[in-house]
């Protein structure tokens, strides 16, 4: 038998219909591919006790057989029980009517609404994570110390302080596109690295590249400007990335949406002439020097 239940009982937009019989044995059954599911029922006085079978077998939690007690004395619709996970694959999970029922219960009714398959996400493997990113380092040293100087002394030669900066931008916007298709958790930990890689260099190469565009009489003033800057963007960052989550309702969007700053910033560095800034920084000085020489 099925009844339709309104939606204010249920607490949602739409109404559920519920599945219902109270002959032992009768049984909803539902065929799944996953780890997890999801039971929602009702609850009340009239109903019984319920069996949960895995693939025609008593599905067990902690070595003892699941059985759901839906009796209350009161009714309410809605009730969910997350079931034990099982091993991932195709399964067949099934409610059953035992046909027994709690002594304060009027009745032996079955009460089903819907079974949800919960998202199957990846497992972590701690340990193999770890080793796999030892073994990139390894990898990373042995190559660097035999093959190190012959493919990268000239790009060593090339990469000058701009070019690297704007190296380091180019892997962090690889990494927020990689972030948006993200799947696995070693993908989270080759992204991590690649960020640990690209970090500490682009901010030490950035304050050094700043420090030698600014005028060494004019360094506070400069760098006062420098961590406004810092301090705005720590706080633009996270506006557009929650704006982009409330928007699309998902991270992955937000995280792709970081981007936007990479490419600003390569942009700007194009525009900047380092050699003409520095002599410009130069010429600041030795005016400064002329002039309190001249007083003096």
């Amino acid at each position: 038998e099925t009844t339709a239940v309104a939606p204010e009982l249920v607490g949602e937009g739409e109404p559920l219909t519920n599945l219902e019989a109270d002959a032992p044995g009768a049984a909803y059954g539902l065929r799944f591919n996953g780890r997890q599911t999801v039971l929602t029922y009702r609850v009340g006085p009239q109903e019984g006790i319920w069996r949960i079978l895995l693939d025609g077998e008593p599905l067990l939690e902690d070595g003892e057989a699941v059985t759901i007690d839906a009796y209350s004395a009161t009714t309410r619709y809605g009730v969910r029980r997350t079931l034990p996970p099982v091993e991932s694959g195709e399964h067949t999970v099934t409610v059953v009517n035992s046909g027994e029922r709690n002594p304060q219960s009027g009745g032996t009714l079955i009460n089903v609404a819907q079974v949800e398959v919960l998202p199957l996400y990846p497992e972590s493997n701690l340990g193999l994570v770890i080793g796999l990113l030892l073994l990139v380092q390894l990898v990373g040293l042995a190559l660097s110390f035999v093959l190190g100087p012959a493919l990268f002394a000239g790009l060593a030669g090339a990469l000058d302080t701009k070019r690297t900066i704007f190296l380091a931008l180019v892997v962090y916007g690889v990494i927020a596109v990689w972030g948006y298709f993200l799947n696995a958790v070693i993908e989270f930990w080759f992204l991590a690295w690649l960020v640990a890689v690209v970090q500490g260099g682009s901010q030490g190469l950035s304050r050094s590249l700043y420090a030698s565009l600014s005028p060494a009489s004019k360094s506070g003033e400069f760098f006062g400007l420098f961590s406004i800057m810092e301090k705005f963007a720590s706080f633009l960052g996270p506006l557009l990335f929650a704006a982009a989550v409330a928007i699309f309702d998902s991270s992955r969007p937000a995280v792709l949406s970081l981007v936007l700053f990479f490419v600003i910033g390569g942009f700007l560095l194009t525009r900047v002439d380092v050699e003409q800034g520095r002599a410009v920084a130069r010429a600041e000085d030795e005016a400064l020097w002329a002039a309190g020489s001249g007083e003096g």
